[in-house]
């Protein structure tokens, strides 16, 4: 059955709390652990009587067949199995139980078990109140009732939509400030305001009333012996005084001459002032319960807060919330309180440290079953400082890698614009699925190799080969130096993720030498496909940048363009007037290292391809599209990703 294993660690002024889960006697402090597993039925009679109800569901089913039962179920009806049932009715299979773990086998352990560790023969329950006063968990979700079309417009149903503010001071009054709770004496001028009201409402209301009570006492009452007078006596509570869709109203000009209804004000902002609100009073619940103590670990879980929350708001939306729900007096100060959010929002998963992440990644058993495993994203990155650069580069440069089918890394800005008209146009299977473009030079893209096979969603690497003339090892402040590919045998490889990240070659091995490398590298979770230049037919030239071997795959394109301004006409005049084809790479490095606008030649591009001008995908990046495709396929999903 479905098991959750919690661990604590507890100092030993804290033994009043933990005393059911701790391990001996000799206990002075440390962990503590339990688990929670569900059991639907503990007994035989347990058993009994839940077969009972599912089969009194079933027979319905059952008659559905042939009239002499001898026939097949009708198909579809419900419940089909037991999970069916249970879908239904939760509450019968719900039932948890609570067992005491072995911290010498839990995570402190010199050589903790991979799995979870196993319960003693016969397993020994321990009571759920006790975990109920360890720990309190609150939880909103993602459904908050924010828009009238979310309205239940039912006879008879709550007129209050759930995420409403006005709702949530409305249910913060009945739980904190209502004079007939435990936490009246905490507010006494509220009570004097609220008696003040009833005294001056029941004058009003006996004054109102005096003509037909006169009226009633034609008909002979009161008699002589009755009562003789009849008295108003109202009982208002501070929830009557809330209880009505107008009790939040905003001004306009922060004096209170035009006042707006609350659902005016926008999505966002009643999303952000009901998350608000609805954590306050999570604190002051758990610091004011019915009875006893506060509850020493307190966990609030919210799922996808983003839902109108414009990107500034989200950035700081984990730090303000944490606040609103952790204690601020000094005699608190023991208490832990921590936060659970679940999103799809790139930047509010971006907004915090990597050590607080974790991640989902799908996979499917080897029976079929689909299913999730938890990354752990705290270490990732075996060194702080490779953790930091990839920090910084999420909140600079922003990236939806943590919620994507795939990601791809390009070179520059050249890359970044054209590869997605490539795929438009060349591979449109592609355009229905969830990419992730992460723009990154080639120097530094090795440094989110950690981070790509821990999720192990498939990822092709755009890059340049960057050849290079290497350093005279004679001469002590020679340096390498970017060459056009003539001889490739002379020449070695400059990009740092090449020689880092794929590896499939010496660092200082010869250029030649990735003619022929295997362009996929496998991971423990997923696959890598590196794209570099290569030649290019019919001539063979072999280009070392991304704009050269678009130019070399369309020259007959670029040759009318020869007449143009601009960067396409000095792109079109090299290649028109190169005398010799076999030496136009030369001239090509020649330009485009000189005062060529890259950017401007890719803007240029991009504006020509997306007013219907085709222009073919470079081959080495046209075959990573096609890999990408196949490792999207639904029957490639498996454990990739």
């Amino acid at each position: 059955m479905p098991t959750l294993d919690l661990w604590f660690e507890a100092q030993d002024s804290g033994f009043n709390y933990v005393f059911p889960f701790v391990p001996s006697l000799k206990w002075n402090g440390g962990l503590v652990g339990l688990r929670l597993r569900l059991e639907p039925a503990s007994s035989v009679k347990d058993l009994q009587q839940l077969a009972w109800r599912y089969r009194e569901a079933r027979r319905p089913v059952v008659a559905s067949g042939a009239p002499d039962g001898s026939g097949p179920a009708l198909a579809g009806a419900w419940p089909t199995n037991l999970l069916d049932y249970w879908l239904r009715y939760p509450t019968d299979l719900s039932r948890v139980v609570a067992y005491k773990l072995d911290p010498a086998k839990g995570p402190g352990c010199a050589a903790p078990d991979d799995g979870p560790q196993p319960l003693p023969e016969p397993p020994t329950p321990i009571a759920k109140e006790h975990v109920s006063r360890l720990i309190r968990v609150d939880f909103i979700a993602a459904q908050r009732g924010l828009g009238t079309e979310e309205a239940d417009g039912r006879p008879g149903s709550d007129p209050h939509r759930v995420g409403q503010f006005s709702h949530q001071v409305l249910r913060f009054v009945r739980q904190h400030l209502n004079p007939t709770g435990t936490t009246a004496n905490e507010h006494p001028e509220l009570v004097r305001a609220i008696v003040n009201a009833q005294n001056s409402l029941d004058d009003k209301i006996h004054v109102a009333l005096g003509a037909t009570i006169d009226e009633v006492k034609a008909l002979g009452y009161p008699g002589l012996h009755d009562p003789q007078q009849m008295h108003v006596r109202t009982r208002i509570q501070t929830t009557d005084l809330l209880d009505h869709s107008t009790a939040v109203q905003y001004s306009l000009d922060g004096g209170g001459g035009a006042l707006v209804p609350e659902h005016s004000i926008g999505l966002g902002y009643q999303n952000l002032q009901s998350l608000s609100y609805q954590l306050v009073g999570f604190r002051q619940s758990r610091l004011n319960p019915t009875k006893g103590a506060p509850a020493p670990v307190h966990l609030v879980m919210i799922e996808e807060p983003e839902a109108h929350l414009h990107v500034q708001v989200q950035r700081v939306f984990t730090r303000k919330a944490l606040a609103r729900i952790t204690p601020k007096d000094a005699e608190h100060s023991h208490l832990s309180t921590q936060l659970l959010i679940s999103t799809h929002a790139s930047h509010l998963a971006h907004a915090e440290s990597f050590t607080r992440l974790r991640y989902l990644r799908r996979s499917v058993s080897a029976a079929g079953m689909a299913g999730s495993k938890v990354i752990n994203l705290a270490d990732v990155f075996g060194d702080a400082e490779t953790r930091t650069f990839a920090e910084r580069y999420f909140r600079v440069q922003h990236t939806d890698l943590l919620f994507a089918d795939a990601a791809i890394f390009v070179e520059g800005t050249a890359e970044r614009m054209l590869v997605p008209l490539f795929i438009e146009n060349e591979v449109p299977d592609l355009t229905g699925r969830y990419l992730s473009f992460v723009d990154i030079g080639g120097s530094h893209a090795h440094r989110l190799r950690p981070l790509v096979e821990r999720l192990g969603i498939p990822t092709v690497v755009i890059t340049d080969i960057d050849p290079m003339v290497p350093a005279d090892a004679k001469t002590p402040k020679s340096k390498p130096k970017a060459a056009p590919i003539e001889d490739a045998a002379v020449l070695v490889c400059g990009n740092a993720t090449l020689r880092q990240w794929h590896a499939g070659v010496a660092s200082d091995g010869p250029l030649d030498a990735y003619r022929h490398q295997p362009r996929v590298v496998k991971g423990s979770a997923g696959s890598t496909y590196f794209a570099w230049q290569l030649p290019v037919a019919p001539e063979n030239l072999w280009p070392s940048s991304f704009e050269d071997a678009l130019i070399l795959t369309n020259r007959p394109w670029f040759v009318a363009q020869a007449q143009e301004s601009g960067v396409l006409g000095k792109a079109g005049s090299v290649v028109a007037d190169c005398t010799d084809q076999s030496r136009l790479q030369v001239d090509l490095h020649t330009l485009l290292r000189g005062s060529f606008d890259k950017g401007d030649f890719a803007a240029t591009i991009f504006e020509r391809m997306t007013t219907g001008e085709a222009l073919e995908c470079p081959a080495y990046i046209k075959d990573a599209l096609g890999w990408l495709r196949e490792q999207l396929e639904p029957t490639m999903m498996g454990g990739a990703s």
